[in-house]
């Protein structure tokens, strides 16, 4: 019983940590849409620079 409920906990952590994340998420990729900008993964296409960011780590906000 007791290793079902660190199983809990740690899926309700695991959980916590996703919606935090994907919170950040949302609201960078937001500020991206308003600044005009258009969210990319990796890099920004040719012809366009990059902006800011869109998630914290691998997609970029780009504009013409």
């Amino acid at each position: 019983d007791k290793f079902l409920h660190l199983k809990i906990i740690g899926l309700l952590m695991m959980t916590l940590f996703l919606s935090t994340e994907f919170s950040k998420a949302q609201l960078l990729s937001k500020r991206c849409r308003l600044r005009g900008g258009f969210c990319f993964s990796r890099r920004c296409p040719p012809r366009m620079t990059r902006i800011g960011r869109c998630t914290p780590d691998t997609h970029f906000c780009c504009q013409r």
